[in-house]
Formats: C-alpha cells, structure tokens, sequence
C-alpha cells in the first residue's frame, strides 16, 4: 500500500525535512503593512507596547469619538463643544455650496405671502367684476327679447339653436386661429374689447334706433307670406339687434369666464395657490351675485317713476350697460396691472 501511495504521488512527504523559521516579514505586522512604532491619530500601534493591537485600535477608536473636535464643516455641519467635551452639530442650508446661517422670512398679510396676495386679490376682484356683469346681462337679455313688439317667448328655442350655437363654433374657430398669431396679452385684448364696446354701443345707440334699424314692414310681410308658424324665425329678423345683444350675453358667459378668465388665472397661480383660494372665488361669486340683483331691481323700480312718454327701458338701459362698461374696464385694468 505505501509503494502504490507513494508511486502515485497521491501522498508525498519530504525525505529529508527541514526546519523553516518565522521570518519578521511574515508576521502580524507586516501583512498589516505598518511599521513599527507607527502612530495613527494619536494613538500607537506598536506591538512592542501592545499585545493585541487589534483590541488597542478598537478601544482608541471608541475613546476618541467621543473626545474629537469637529468644527465647522465644509459640507453645511456646525458643531459646537458642550460640557464634557461633547460636540452638537447640525446642518445649514446651503446656496451654491456656501452655508446660509438663516433666510429671511418673506412679508405675510394674514398668514399669505404678499407676493401672493398681489396675484390673488387681482384676479378676485377680475371675478366680481366678470359675474357683476354677466348677471346683469343674463337677467336683461331674456326679458328684452321676449317682451319686444312682434315677438313671444317662441323665439328662444330659435335663438339658441340657429343663432347662438353657430356664433358659438365661429368665435371658437376664431379664437383658436387668433391664438396662434396673436401674443397672449394681445388676444385678450382683441377679445374682450369688442364685447365691452358692443354693450356700450347697444344701450346708447341701437336700442335708441331700434325703431329705424329693425326691418318691421319686412317682418310683416313674411310673417303674412309664411303663416304664424314661422313667428320665431321671423320674429329673428324682426329684432335683429336684440337677438345680438342675447348671443353676446350668452357669448360672455361662455367665452370671458370660461376662457378668458380661468386661462388667465391658471397661467399665473401655482398648484398649491389654486387649492387654497379658488374655492374662495366661488364666495367672491356669490357676493356679485348679490349686488348686481340688487342693481337690476333698482333699475327696475327707476322705470315705475319715470313720466309718460319717457321708455323706461332705454333709461334703465343706458344705466346698467354703463355700469357693465364701467366694471369691464375695471377687468381689463386689473389684467393689465
């Protein structure tokens, strides 16, 4: 058995051995790779000194971070030495790798920062104004077109559907073509003048001439002509005027507040400033809810002491779209500002 060990090498022992010894090169310290009497952070490393350098290193470590001074670090730390030589720090901002000690804090009016206010307190009083005059139109608008001579209330179906709608699609389709040529400020312009100068124009210039500018005797003849089923279509044309003054009504409605308003008030307000105050918009609504009613009913009671032969609705006419001119050039103000 040991001849065949031995022929098959699976076992090889030296015939003749030796004695090797432990070279200083081949010890702790060397595959450690510190030299001898080396001193790291304070303490020693000698394994002449210390038996067991591993446990002297550990034990160094754990005395010294409770002892080391930090300072002022390059990374936003401060740290100051308290009682018994420990040391509180804390991180500071920092702006372009420098540390900030501390911001100032930004002006408040009742807890909302003042820049914010500049936006928020624009933008309500552009509601109130929007909704001022869209009640105002919005309660004139019915009552014109129904209680003017040669018409009834069989004109509304037509109007919406025949009138409103198609001026709806094309102002649309303008709006849409507008805004890829026109700058922003200048396509809220070009869409809320004409809107203010028709309202002006109507309660003192075409409501005036309503009398010579509506086609009666037109009207008249085909009303004959087409029977009385044809009232509403005809009762169109009879009263063109007013049936404009309705699409505009409508118009503003859709258009300013929808469009114009919201557009506006979301390219300036952030996330968190639409959460906070837009409900309170709503509120502002209700509030210009309240006056224009009351506006519209002293208008109404003004026609009830006027003197015979005096119309009424032109006086209470040139009022209210006086006063609808007024706020949306108030509007137009506040987008400017």
């Amino acid at each position: 058995m040991e001849a065949l060990i031995q022929a098959k090498g699976l076992l090889s022992l030296p015939r003749t051995p030796q004695t090797r010894l432990l070279r200083p090169s081949h010890g702790f310290k060397s595959r450690l790779h510190i030299p001898n009497n080396r001193t790291l952070n304070g303490f020693s490393l000698s394994a002449s000194n210390n038996p067991n350098p591993i446990q002297s290193l550990t034990g160094s470590l754990l005395k010294q971070r409770k002892i080391q001074s930090f300072g002022v670090s390059p990374y936003g730390l401060s740290c100051r030495r308290g009682k018994e030589g420990l040391q509180t720090c804390r991180a500071d901002a920092t702006v372009g790798g420098e540390a900030v000690a501390g911001e100032p804090e930004k002006p408040k009016i009742l807890g909302v920062e003042v820049l914010t206010l500049k936006k928020i307190v624009p933008l309500g009083l552009m509601f109130f104004c929007i909704l001022f005059n869209y009640t105002i139109l919005r309660d004139t608008k019915d009552v014109l077109v129904v209680t003017a001579k040669g018409s009834s209330a069989e004109i509304i179906p037509f109007l919406k559907t025949w009138v409103n709608l198609p001026m709806a699609v094309g102002f649309m389709l303008l709006y849409t073509k507008l805004s890829n040529v026109l700058s922003k400020e200048a396509l809220f312009y070009t869409v809320i003048v004409p809107f203010i100068a028709f309202f002006g124009a109507f309660g003192f210039l075409l409501y005036p001439l309503s009398g010579v500018i509506h086609p009666t005797a037109l009207a008249d003849r085909l009303l004959g002509a087409l029977g009385p089923s044809f009232l509403g279509p005809v009762a169109i044309l009879r009263i063109w005027s007013f049936c404009l003054f309705y699409v505009m009504a409508e118009l503003w409605g859709s258009v300013v507040i929808s469009v114009l308003f919201w557009g506006f008030a979301n390219q300036i307000t952030t996330v968190e400033e639409a959460k906070q105050f837009y409900p309170l918009f709503g509120l502002g609504a209700n509030i210009a809810l309240i006056f224009s009613g009351r506006t519209v009913k002293y208008f109404s009671n003004l026609r009830k002491n006027l003197g015979p032969g005096v119309d009424g609705w032109a006086v209470s006419l040139k009022g209210m779209m006086s006063i609808v001119v007024l706020w949306g050039l108030l509007f137009v103000r506040s987008i400017g500002e």
